[in-house]
């Protein structure tokens, strides 16, 4: 019984299980505190690169913690380590974070994405596989994306238009094995068929629908749809003052989103060609590359990293990934 607790209590809080600690920095012996998570969901879905969604959480924002005095960045096992003299004083001269940190921040004053990026410049610091980094950027790309993606609270016909595509399903109704991201992108599918057919004209729907359209696209990392739909919002800006700041925190986001996705990409190029990754994860890391060069509108370079992963593979759950995903990348 006593293991069904943590899942109990995620149901029923919709939340994560988390504390706040005690943390001293490996480099600089600051202390400051950071948020531990015991405990999350995959509810909120699973992207094709493998970004995971939590549901009305997104714990992906506290999974890495920054010392706000010297930016050393890492996991909690490497704020438990011990670092040799030389790294401190090259990690104290090299670490340059993306954004001013300033030396009594908080942990959820400091973006998600500039966490990352730290980690990525620690793990070159230390000289550590070049995946380490990409791996880095590739969270740092998730946290733009989730962020990007901004809920209208409180907004009573968002609810209502969300309820016509049964978005507001909760875990249990909507069943908790199932891949939330794959039905929410059947639904903005199902609702761009509606306003391809003039079905939402009308204020307020007319700014709501395509916002909906917008989001659904850019919380689940489709972005070159959901850059059709930030044209549309352009021609709306004044409408509605909620929804031009939601668009305009999207837009932002975009290019650092993409900026993080090229630094991926050609941290996991350089250790597949280099052949320093494991060869038992080299086909997933041909799918990974091909993922990327898709969502980075670069088609010719997705097949060619698809094929590449279906040479390789024995996985027939990975096949049918990347055989669904080089269909996509085959469209016009």
């Amino acid at each position: 019984m006593s293991a069904l607790v943590p899942l109990i209590a995620l149901l029923l809080a919709t939340s994560d299980i988390q504390k706040q600690v005690k943390v001293t920095c490996p480099v600089d012996g600051a202390k400051f505190e950071a948020t531990e998570i015991n405990g999350t969901n995959h509810w909120g879905g699973r992207d094709t690169d493998g970004c995971v969604h939590a549901f009305n959480t997104t714990p992906l924002e506290s999974w890495v913690w920054v010392c706000p005095v010297c930016k050393f960045a890492g996991r909690k096992k490497d704020f438990e380590g011990t670092i040799p003299d030389a790294e401190k004083k090259a990690l104290l001269d090299g670490l340059k974070p993306l954004v001013e940190i300033k030396k009594d921040a908080k942990q959820n004053q400091i973006p998600g994405y500039v966490k990352y990026d730290l980690v990525a410049q620690v793990a070159g610091i230390r000289k550590a596989p070049v995946e380490e980094a990409g791996r880095a950027w590739l969270s740092a790309s998730w946290s733009c994306r989730q962020q990007a993606a901004v809920y209208l609270a409180d907004f009573d016909e968002w609810e209502a238009l969300r309820d016509r595509y049964n978005l507001n399903q909760k875990p249990i109704a909507f069943g908790l094995t199932k891949n939330r991201t794959d039905f929410e992108l059947d639904a903005v599918r199902k609702l761009e068929k509606d306003l391809d057919g003039k079905l939402y004209e009308k204020a307020p729907n007319r700014i709501l629908a395509r916002y909906l359209a917008e989001y659904l696209w850019r919380k689940h990392g489709e972005n070159a749809a959901a850059e059709r739909w930030l044209g549309e919002l352009g021609k709306l800006k004044g409408e509605n003052s909620i929804v031009d700041d939601a668009v305009a925190k999207s837009t932002s986001l975009l290019a650092l989103e993409r900026d993080f996705q090229k630094k991926a990409l050609e941290a996991y190029r350089s250790a597949y060609e280099g052949g320093t990754i494991d060869r038992k994860v080299a086909p997933e890391v041909a799918y990974l590359l091909g993922e990327l060069s898709r969502r980075l509108g670069e088609p010719k370079s997705a097949l060619a990293w698809y094929q590449k992963c279906l040479d390789g593979t024995d996985s027939d759950a990975l096949k049918k990934l990347a055989a669904a995903q080089r269909a996509l990348a085959e469209k016009p």
